[in-house]
C-alpha cells in the first residue's frame, strides 16, 4: 500500500466542511418573497401551512436527485471533459422519469464543477448531500472520493465513484476497514490498483527492452493518485529489479510547476532511455519542449495521466507518435450499454459527431457511473430508501460500457476492479484525427484486439 505520506497529504488537503458555504438557488431572500406572496393569495380558511407543504413533500417523494462531481476545470479537466456530455444524454434518457417498484419517479441530475482539488470536490459534494439532500452521488474524477467518500459514509449516501486507482485510494482513506467502513460502505469504488497499471505498462516493453540500456528516468506530480505509482513497494517501481531495470529518479514536481530543466538535464546526464511515471498533459507537453531544445532523446516514452487524451497528444505535435500508455477504454470494446443499449463504438461516434473532438477512454466511465447507479437504484425497489440502495450495490452485478462491474466479490467491500490493456498512440493513417491509440497489450485483458506491435520511437521516425 501507499506509504504514511499519503495519509499525511489527505488530512492537510481535505478540510471536509461540516455544511457548505454555498448558497442554494431555492434560499435566496427573491425566492422567500415569492413564497410569503403565494401564501397571501391563497383563498380564506385554506390550509395555509398544510396544502403547500404537503404538496411539496409529495413531489420530493416521487423525485430523485442525483449529484454528479466531476473536474470539468483546473489541471486534470480532461478526465471531466466528457461529463457535461454524458449528463445532456441522461437527462434526455431519463425525461420521462424512472420506474422503479410500479412508482415513476421524476429524475434530477445536478452536475457540479469538482476544480480538479480535494478540497473543491469535497465541499460541492457536502452540498449535494447535506443541502440538496441527494438521493445517490456519482463521480468521474480521481480527486473526489478522497473527502466525499468519508461524507457519504457520515451521512449514509450512496455514491458510485471512479477514475482514482483502488490502492491509492485506501491509502489516503485510512486503509480497506476505512473506507469500506468497516463493512458496510456507502461509496463504491471502480478501478485498478497503481501496480496494475506499472505491470501493463512495463508489458509493452517487453520485446524493445533489449534494444535499450535498460535505464528508466521516473518523475511523479506531486498529487494522492500519483504518490500510490510512486509507492516503492506497489507502485511502478517495485518491480524494476526484477526486469533488471535501473530506476533514474526524478521525484516528484508541485502542481503549479512549469520548468522541467532539473528532470531534463538528470535524464539526459543519465542517459535514461526509457521515460516513466504520472505526470498531466500540460506538464508533459512542457517537460517535451525542454527535452527537444535540450537535446534529450529517450527511445520508449510511457506514462500515466498524460497520454489518455487525444488532446494531450495534440499539444505535442508532430512528436506525438510512439507515446504510450495503459488503455482502460477502447470503441473497440465488445460490451452494451446497461442503459441506453449502446455499443462504445455507437457511445464514442455521437461524441465525435457532437463536440468534434476524437474519443477518449474516460468516456466510458462517465457512462458506466450512472449504469451503476441506476442499476442500483432498480435493484433496491425503493429508491427513496438509501439503506435498500446500499444494499442493492453491496450485491450488484452489472455488465456496463467498461466491462462487469462487480462488488459481491473481493477483499475489500466495496470495491471493484477493472481489467487494463496497454497501447501506443500512432499517426493516423486516415481521418480527420491527427493520432490513434492502438491496442498493442491484451494479456491482462483479451476482450481488447491487438491492433499493432510496441514500436521504439527511433523505428516510427
Amino acid at each position: 500500500m501507499p506509504d504514511h505520506r499519503l495519509r499525511h497529504e489527505s488530512e492537510e488537503t481535505m478540510n471536509i466542511p461540516k455544511t457548505s458555504k454555498t448558497t442554494s438557488r431555492h434560499s435566496t431572500p427573491d425566492a422567500k418573497r415569492r413564497t410569503l406572496l403565494k401564501s397571501a393569495l391563497l383563498p380564506a380558511g385554506a390550509a395555509v401551512a398544510s396544502l403547500p407543504l404537503a404538496n411539496i413533500a409529495s413531489a420530493q417523494s416521487r423525485t430523485l436527485k442525483i449529484g454528479i462531481v466531476s473536474p470539468i476545470s483546473g489541471p486534470a479537466a480532461a478526465f471531466g471533459e466528457t461529463a457535461e456530455f454524458t449528463h445532456k444524454a441522461m437527462q434526455k434518457l431519463f425525461a420521462k422519469g424512472l420506474t422503479v417498484g410500479g412508482k415513476t419517479y421524476t429524475v434530477e441530475l445536478l452536475l457540479r464543477d469538482g476544480q480538479s482539488t480535494v478540497n473543491r470536490s469535497t465541499a460541492v459534494a457536502s452540498e449535494l448531500m447535506t443541502r440538496e439532500r441527494v438521493d445517490m452521488l456519482l463521480s468521474d474524477a480521481g480527486e473526489t472520493p478522497i473527502g466525499a467518500g468519508q461524507m457519504a459514509n457520515v451521512n449514509g449516501t450512496p455514491f458510485v465513484s471512479t477514475m482514482m486507482p483502488s490502492d491509492a485510494l485506501l491509502g489516503v482513506r485510512g486503509g480497506p476497514d476505512a473506507f469500506s467502513n468497516k463493512g458496510k460502505p456507502w461509496n463504491f469504488h471502480f478501478m485498478f490498483n497503481a501496480g496494475d497499471i506499472g505491470a501493463v505498462q512495463q508489458a509493452l516493453w517487453d520485446n524493445l527492452l533489449d534494444k535499450t540500456n535498460r535505464k528508466v528516468g521516473t518523475w511523479y506530480v506531486d498529487a494522492p493518485a500519483s504518490r500510490g505509482f510512486a509507492d516503492p513497494q506497489h507502485g511502478f517501481s517495485s518491480t524494476f529489479k526484477s526486469r533488471k531495470l535501473t530506476e533514474v529518479p526524478g521525484g516528484f514536481f508541485k502542481l503549479e510547476t512549469d520548468d522541467f530543466s532539473n528532470q531534463v538535464s538528470l535524464f539526459k546526464r543519465e542517459n535514461a532511455e526509457i521515460l516513466n511515471g504520472f505526470v498531466f498533459a500540460p506538464h508533459f507537453a512542457t517537460f517535451w519542449r525542454q527535452a527537444a531544445q535540450a537535446g534529450y532523446k529517450p527511445n520508449i516514452v510511457t506514462m500515466a495521466g498524460a497520454f489518455l487524451f487525444p488532446s494531450g497528444l495534440d499539444a505535442l505535435g508532430d512528436r506525438g507518435d510512439g507515446m504510450s500508455t495503459e488503455m482502460f477504454w477502447s470503441p473497440r470494446l465488445p460490451y452494451t450499454s446497461s442503459l441506453t443499449g449502446q455499443t462504445p463504438q455507437q457511445i464514442a461516434n455521437e461524441w465525435e459527431q457532437a463536440t468534434g473532438r476524437q474519443w477518449t477512454s474516460v468516456l466510458g466511465y462517465a457512462h458506466a457511473i450512472y449504469e451503476a447507479g441506476f442499476a442500483a437504484l432498480k435493484a433496491s425497489g425503493d429508491p427513496k430508501d438509501k439503506s435498500a440502495v446500499q444494499a442493492a450495490l453491496m450485491k450488484l452485478k452489472v455488465d456496463t460500457v467498461v466491462g462487469t462491474l462487480d462488488w459481491t466479490g473481493g477483499d475489500v467491500k466495496g470495491l471493484a476492479k477493472i481489467p487494463l490493456a496497454g497501447g501506443q498512440w500512432r499517426k493516423a493513417k486516415t481521418g480527420k484525427f491527427k493520432y490513434d491509440l492502438l491496442v498493442t497489450h491484451n494479456k491482462t485483458a483479451p476482450n481488447y484486439p491487438i491492433e499493432a506491435e510496441t514500436k521504439l520511437l527511433t523505428e516510427l521516425t
